[in-house]
């Protein structure tokens, strides 16, 4: 099969480097990943593959392949295409040199070789590596390209993942990747549970492989109102993998304005005491630490288990001398 950033990157330069437009009809028949037996379903490949160049700010022109007009091509035109002399000042390429030495990659030869071809006197050594200071993106962490694919295309995920619940598989539906503390982490639907959790890549057994590596087209939705910084900002009770719990809790009307400042990520609504909040939480334990934090201002309202939590954790500081 095919990836798609193959065939995006075989349409670019089939484009870049003809002398007169393609016509849509031959590059279906040349272009590896384009052999649908279907028009129908060629075209609306090549659609959203079009949009997606124009989004990524390639000039795609339409012209005529003759004199007659008789049939529309495609082609990339060189002079738009190409990035003019950059000519960038001595301070302008010190800063892109400290730049790539901060950042840790596990082949920086790619990077040296493309900074050396914007200067002909690259900085001295000492300002191309800084070996005290860096900043590891994991760039070479495994499955983290199929995973970047699957998000780029909308299609869904199968592994086997290691959490403390103990190790089985899963399918999801990946709505983003965040790099953070030195790890990267998947943020995808759960499909057995019907929920958004979070996936370290590092406990994932074996490899990421799509579900269904054959199926043409995007396979999911993310939806409008999903926003990976939202999801990131929840604490960490009520993000991971484990069952998910919805509690309900009341804020007094003194509280209830520092709850909504402080916890942008919590959905406050109208209550006779001052708020109340749906919460959904994966770790009990945690999620009754932050609200015993609120003194008196907050109250569990269910379920019965984080009430009688919440009680016994007060009963213990009580009975502390």
């Amino acid at each position: 099969m095919v990836r798609k950033s193959e065939r995006l990157l075989n349409l670019i330069v089939m484009l870049l480097e003809t002398k007169q437009p393609v016509s849509a009809e031959l590059i279906h028949r040349t272009i590896p990943g384009y052999g649908q037996d279907q028009w129908d379903s060629f075209k609306r490949m090549f659609e959203r593959d079009k949009e997606e160049l124009r989004e990524m700010g390639i000039p795609l022109e339409l012209s005529a392949t003759d004199l007659w007009d008789a049939e529309q091509g495609y082609r990339i035109p060189k002079d738009r295409y190409y990035l003019p002399e950059l000519n960038l000042a001595p301070d302008e390429l010190a800063a892109l040199w400290l730049a790539a030495s901060l950042l840790r990659m596990s082949e920086p030869g790619p990077a040296r070789s493309a900074l050396m071809k914007l200067s002909d006197t690259p900085p001295p050594e000492e300002q191309r590596s800084l070996s005290l200071v860096s900043a590891d993106m994991g760039l070479a962490a495994p499955n983290l390209s199929v995973t970047l694919d699957a998000l780029s295309e909308r299609k869904q995920l199968t592994f086997r993942y290691r959490s403390r619940s103990g190790t089985r598989n899963r399918t999801v539906d990946p709505y983003g990747l965040t790099h953070r503390r030195g790890r990267w982490y998947l943020i995808a639907r759960d499909e057995a549970v019907a929920q958004i959790r979070s996936f370290r890549l590092d406990r994932v057994e074996g490899s990421v492989r799509m579900t269904h590596p054959s199926r043409p087209g995007p396979e999911f939705e993310i939806p409008e109102d999903f926003s990976l910084q939202g999801y990131l900002e929840r604490p960490p009770f009520a993000q991971g993998e484990q069952e998910v719990t919805e509690a309900r809790v009341v804020f007094d009307s003194s509280t209830s304005w520092w709850v909504e400042r402080s916890s942008p990520w919590l959905h406050l609504e109208p209550h006779e005491q001052g708020a109340v909040a749906t919460v959904e939480i994966t770790d009990d334990s945690g999620f009754v630490s932050w609200l015993l934090g609120y003194g008196r201002g907050a109250e569990v309202l269910e379920p019965q288990r984080l009430r009688d939590l919440a009680r016994q954790r007060l009963e213990a500081v009580c009975d502390q001398p």
